[in-house]
């Protein structure tokens, strides 16, 4: 099983990728691809077919993290080679699979080329978010997307963010609240936490507790991953502060 805590398994059909923000810099798949890739450089892109069917043969449902060393949308992967992976999950759909990028754009453009196409309601779609620069350039690619669950992944939070106006704000009128959540372009779940590894940069409590306030205003489910206590990072959730041990999931969730 997986030691990321939000999911279950890892499924990579591709591994490699290539920096883009700044919350690429110290990657923690890059960190993994130096100790074990033996020689292979972890900028170095690859498509592995032979993966493909895992899902298939894994009758136990499963949520998977999909991609886990890489980016689905990165742009050394042609559209041919995403259209299999997502075969793939929409023939094992008795799995739930969670997508996460940081390309929103090439995302955007993927599911442009299939117009009216929806996901099944298993195939989630995320976008990561670390600092207030990248929240209107990627958040809005992933509402357009046809997913029936969306979330986001702030991880690293590298500062204090303001997700307004995709999951509310304590400001709203009660009239603006209202049509906020009766529009299905919503954001369904958010993944919080601290850096972690050894060049980690500073996440402060307060930063995370923003984050939950929004959440808990809009009524969007959050999930706290892991945060920083004095310089130290904390993943045992039973170490938190009580306010934040928070580890809510969307209730779009196969089996439930």
């Amino acid at each position: 099983m997986s030691k990321i805590e939000w999911t279950e398994k890892t499924w990579n059909p591709i591994t490699g990728c290539t920096k883009v923000t700044a919350g690429c810099k110290n990657c923690y798949a890059e960190n993994i691809a130096k100790r074990f890739w033996r020689g292979r450089c972890f900028n170095d892109v690859e498509f592995h077919k032979e993966r493909l069917n895992e899902p298939l043969k894994r009758k136990k449902p499963t949520m998977y993290f999909v991609n886990s060393m890489s980016d689905l949308f990165h742009e050394n992967i042609s559209f041919k080679q995403i259209d299999q992976i997502f075969c793939v999950m929409v023939q094992a759909d008795w799995h739930t699979y969670q997508i996460l990028t940081k390309r929103a754009k090439r995302m955007s453009d993927y599911f442009h080329s299939y117009n009216g196409f929806i996901l099944s309601r298993g195939i989630w779609l995320g976008v990561s978010i670390e600092n207030q620069a990248v929240v209107l350039n990627r958040i809005p690619s992933l509402l357009k997307a046809p997913a029936a669950t969306r979330f986001l992944s702030i991880e690293p939070c590298l500062e204090r963010i303001d997700l307004f106006p995709f999951i509310g704000n304590s400001t709203l009128t009660a009239g603006a609240r209202w049509l906020l959540t009766k529009t299905d372009n919503k954001i369904d779940w958010v993944i919080v936490g601290c850096e972690s590894g050894p060049q980690r940069r500073p996440c402060k409590i307060e930063w995370i507790e923003n984050i939950i306030a929004q959440c808990k205003d809009a009524n969007v489910p959050v999930f706290v991953k892991q945060i920083s206590v004095d310089g130290k990072v904390i993943k045992d959730i039973a170490q938190f502060p009580k306010h934040l041990q928070i580890r809510e999931y969307p209730k779009n969730k196969i089996g439930e």
